[in-house]
């Protein structure tokens, strides 16, 4: 164990089922931005083990073996991962999905792991969350050989109803006390931590001045979310299903295509953001053996 908490870049952790289409974009999204990554594979069939098993062993990711876990897996997944990184020593981390991006709005490019830094060293501050900005399928119908957020240029507005969903980042220190007392299922829901609302901001504002204050535009940062993609995408993630939410819970297709399919405004990446990321992809991908690439895309049949 590194104690005292000494890793001052924050982490980000995540668990994937069958993201190897998709995986070596959000790495290097995140890596450009300057977080490390933490990922539990939670894959039962299909290629992305072996994606990301040479990913780890490139080092770009740290890699947690979750493939025994086939029931409701991401609740004790984020407590495996709180505890190994406070066990590494990290100060901050925070939870994010496959299909979720986060981009500062305010400052340089690149910064999100500075900007999550700078708001978690406030005094007072315990958690920091961003809300979503859903883009939406843009009236594709099937998966291309292309980056997810090249494809994908249209959003919904900052008053939809799912803008107001959030994801979080914390003080791995400020958890520990309620991990102490439930330290296999401490976390209790993936959009936020157990910290009251006066330690927390959401873009950068307290969360109970925040909440009376929604529906806003947002400010200091969002997060991506491209929880649709194609029709087709889209068909084969409500196939499988998700990993927090019991099945009898769930929406309905339909449900969720109303609620995230969101197209109203044109917000394309700039075309130097797209060249920086592009750079990145193939650094990573020179990186790994050509057997891997392979695995990796054009692989939408294998999601089948």
């Amino acid at each position: 164990m590194r104690f005292p908490l000494s890793i001052d870049r924050p982490v980000i952790c995540a668990i994937m089922k069958l993201e190897q289409p998709y995986v070596i974009e959000w790495i290097a999204w995140h890596k450009l931005h300057g977080f490390d990554l933490m990922i539990a594979d939670n894959c039962l069939a299909g290629p992305q083990t072996a994606v990301l098993s040479a990913l780890r062993d490139a080092g770009w990711i740290q890699l947690v073996d979750w493939r025994h876990d086939r029931s409701q897996p991401q609740r004790r997944a984020y407590s495996h991962l709180y505890w190994r990184a406070l066990l590494q020593g990290y100060r901050y981390l925070g939870f994010l999905d496959a299909d979720e991006f986060l981009e500062p709005l305010d400052g340089p490019p690149w910064s999100g792991a500075e900007l999550v830094r700078s708001l978690l060293r406030r005094r007072g501050v315990r958690s920091v969350a961003f809300r979503w900005a859903n883009f939406g399928s843009d009236g594709k119908e099937a998966y291309e050989d292309e980056l997810v957020t090249v494809r994908f240029p249209r959003r919904g507005r900052h008053d939809a109803s799912t803008a107001r969903w959030k994801k979080a980042f914390a003080r791995v220190s400020s958890c520990l006390p309620k991990a102490m007392r439930s330290p296999t299922l401490f976390m209790a829901h993936p959009h936020g931590f157990p910290i009251g609302q006066r330690r927390t901001l959401v873009d950068g504002i307290t969360l109970d001045r925040h909440q009376a204050a929604m529906p806003m535009e947002w400010k200091l940062g969002w997060i991506r979310h491209y929880a649709v993609k194609s029709r087709q995408e889209l068909l084969s993630k409500h196939a499988r299903g998700g990993g927090f939410t019991p099945a009898s819970e769930a929406p309905s297709l339909e449900e969720y295509i109303a609620s995230r399919d969101q197209n109203d405004i044109l917000d394309p990446l700039d075309e130097a953001a797209i060249e920086a990321l592009r750079a990145k992809v193939a650094e990573i991908v020179w990186s790994l053996d050509p057997a891997i690439l392979e695995q990796t895309r054009p692989l939408f049949r294998q999601l089948k």
